[in-house]
């Protein structure tokens, strides 16, 4: 079985430790873990995966924590096809100034192409030299078959090119 964990904080709390120590105590596994500081605060998310009996053991530990309002989880229905061979993996990179309607343009063009998000990054800053602000986006991309690939990268650089950002499309790079 399989479980999400969210975690938020503020930086100096440690409610990501404890969930952490929750998973551990619990005999359970975690699969996938990202964490990352915001600003004043921290937001964790874990995978986390355990036999029946250990899921329901962590989903008691963390309905303490779920109270104060930092904690949330949800069980995954199971997966019965948890590896795809029929996918291409893809990176997306973004750079704008910052338009709040660039995020939502992004994520709905690859919705609508049936092109999954694995992941999503995305920050805003200010340039020092000029005072400009920026907005950058990494994405990574699950490209299903049967949609083409170079119908699919002249689409997104269209649509960059009428929304007047800088755009980079092009398959994952397998490291050596």
């Amino acid at each position: 079985m399989q479980l999400i964990v969210t975690a938020v904080g503020d930086h100096r709390g440690n409610v990501f430790e404890r969930v952490i120590a929750a998973i551990r105590e619990c005999e359970c596994h975690v699969k996938e873990c990202r964490m990352v500081r915001m600003t004043g605060g921290k937001a964790g998310l874990v995978q986390v995966e355990g036999n029946w009996n250990h899921i329901a053991r962590l989903e008691n530990l963390l309905t303490a924590l779920a109270q104060t309002g930092q904690v949330h989880f949800h069980r995954l229905a199971e997966d019965t096809k948890s590896v795809q061979d029929d996918i291409l993996l893809y990176v997306a990179d973004v750079v704008s100034r910052e338009r709040t309607e660039i995020l939502e343009e992004m994520i709905g063009f690859f919705s609508a192409q049936g092109v999954e998000l694995q992941d999503l990054r995305s920050s805003c800053y200010r340039i020092p030299y000029g005072g400009a602000h920026i907005c950058t986006m990494h994405m990574l991309l699950r490209i299903p078959e049967g949609v083409s690939v170079i119908s699919l990268r002249d689409e997104f650089l269209d649509l960059c090119e009428q929304m007047q950002v800088d755009a980079i499309f092009e398959p994952i790079k397998p490291i050596i």
